[in-house]
């Protein structure tokens, strides 16, 4: 019995000799036929924290005539860190250096790969931090506590941008505007009023400065404009549901009740502006169908003719009491649109009569193309409140790049070079060539959200400084007539072709 006990001993020791000799034979096999050893890293340059960075290594096998091998078997391998063995590819970013590191086979004689070259640098290695707005919230203007803005940061070394280490950077980031911090770029609510300073910082490094002017909202009284919609007899009819849905579309416009696939632009506001269909004609009578006046015209009367801007100048509701919207067959542009007369040059861009008995000499209007604002399927929703934006003294936003549109929150920017489908795409290019996305209602792009902060105060301006203005106490007292002079055909409209 004894001797069958001192048996057992000994076979575990043949059956263990048995098993590493055949791990050996199969290394043995693998070893025969790899020629190279091919070890990949994705990144090779880390900043140094005080944690443990996983190494996403990719080892990969060759035989002498370069084929790859075992791609469908799991090889095992050996790892080296500066000729340390390392149980599990994680590397100690809390000590700054150079490593190398290689994979082996694991034999007897171990087969190596090629070296990588590691380094944990500190923040000394950043040589440059470029801190910019994001293309969809580009504004170096903002109303305090309204949307938000997105920023963007590039971080350089001595051989280019470093990237691969956005995890690191982010984590280690710090914004700050004005008096206020953030360890985010994105979704930043302007808190304060003024001047303010925009800088971030990575690992302590300061990025470049950015401006912002940041203006507190202003609340203002609710402006109630009637409208009249004046059709030709020979011309396209509107609706009660047509006319109704019009002024439904402006008013949510005027509101900052739009919303975009993009982001609301942080200057976009309230306009306080709020329309409504004439009830009451100029004699004062109740309106059979609100809203709507028809012009008996002969059958063959259209733009061309030698009469149409006269018969628009005589048909013209008062200017003082009504905001006239001629609906029309135009064909070659959405609507266009009359700017306003100001009794005094506050507002810049616009002309002046500082009569104190001022005569209107030009049919102050707006004429909307009737298939493309109101009959499509998917008509613009929105032309009629874009034209309502001339007729409130507003340029294009694309008007030039010397005045620009004449307010400072619309980055400039010009159409003039763009053709097809890119003269209405929301990605514009400013005039000093930063790229951004535009929902402007002034601008020809195909989603439009937002008058902005500047732009409400301009028309806020010419509600108070226009001379020919439905303004409401014009409304609700008695005021003269209009009066009107000889039509001067040299004043003209601005023509929208979007």
């Amino acid at each position: 019995m004894r001797s069958i006990k001192n048996i057992f001993p000994l076979l575990a020791l043949l059956l263990c000799i048995s098993c590493v000799t055949e791990r050996e034979d199969e290394n043995s096999f693998y070893l025969n036929q790899i020629s190279r050893i091919q070890l990949n890293l994705n990144q090779q340059i880390f900043f140094s924290e005080d944690l443990q960075q996983p190494l996403n290594v990719d080892v990969r096998y060759f035989d002498e005539s370069n084929r790859p091998l075992f791609s469908n078997v799991n090889i095992p391998f050996e790892l080296l860190l500066t000729d340390s063995l390392i149980n599990s590819p994680v590397l100690d970013l809390s000590k700054p250096g150079q490593y190398q590191l290689r994979a082996a086979f694991p034999t007897r004689e171990q087969t190596f790969s090629n070296d990588i070259e590691i380094q944990v640098v500190g923040p000394e290695y950043i040589q440059e931090i470029r801190l910019d707005f994001s293309n969809e919230t580009r504004n170096s203007y903002a109303v305090a506590n309204n949307n938000t803005m997105d920023f963007t940061i590039k971080v350089f070394g001595p051989d280019g941008e470093i990237t691969g280490l956005e995890e690191q950077i982010f984590r280690n980031l710090e914004l700050k505007i004005g008096n206020q911090s953030s360890q985010r770029l994105e979704n930043i609510t302007i808190s304060e009023v003024g001047s303010l300073d925009v800088v971030a910082s990575v690992f302590g490094v300061e990025s470049n400065k950015l401006k912002i002017e940041s203006r507190e909202n202003i609340i203002y009284p609710v402006r109630e404009l009637p409208i009249i919609f004046h059709v030709f007899s020979n011309g396209p009819n509107i609706s009660a549901a047509q006319m109704n849905n019009q002024i439904t579309n402006a008013n949510a416009a005027f509101s900052n009740n739009i919303r975009t696939s993009f982001k609301s632009n942080v200057n976009a506001v309230n306009n306080y502006f709020r329309y409504r269909l004439a009830d009451r004609d100029p004699e004062g009578q109740v309106m059979e169908l609100t809203g709507y006046n028809r012009i008996e015209v002969p059958s063959d009367f259209n733009a061309d003719s030698p009469e149409y801007l006269q018969t628009k100048f005589d048909a013209m509701w008062d200017p003082n009491r009504y905001i006239n919207v001629f609906i029309e067959s135009i064909g070659f542009a959405a609507g266009f649109a009359y700017l306003p007369t100001l009794s005094n040059p506050a507002i810049p861009g616009l002309q002046v009569n500082s009569n104190p008995d001022p005569v209107i000499n030009y049919p102050y209007s707006i004429s909307l193309d009737y298939r493309f604002a109101i009959e499509l399927n998917n008509p613009n929703s929105h032309v009629l409140a874009h034209e309502l934006g001339h007729y409130l003294g507003l340029y294009h936003t694309f008007h030039n790049c010397g005045t620009g549109d004449f307010c400072d929150d619309t980055l400039p920017h010009s159409i003039t070079n763009l053709s097809g489908n890119a003269v209405f795409n929301n990605n514009r290019r400013g005039c000093l060539g930063d790229n951004f996305i535009s929902t402007n209602i002034m601008d020809y792009v195909i989603e439009v959200d937002n008058f902005t902060f500047d732009q409400r105060e301009r028309m806020q301006a010419v509600y108070e400084n226009a001379i020919f203005f439905p303004r409401q106490e014009n409304q609700t007292s008695r005021v003269s007539p209009i009066r009107k002079g000889e039509l001067d055909p040299s004043i003209k409209p601005i023509i929208c072709e979007f």
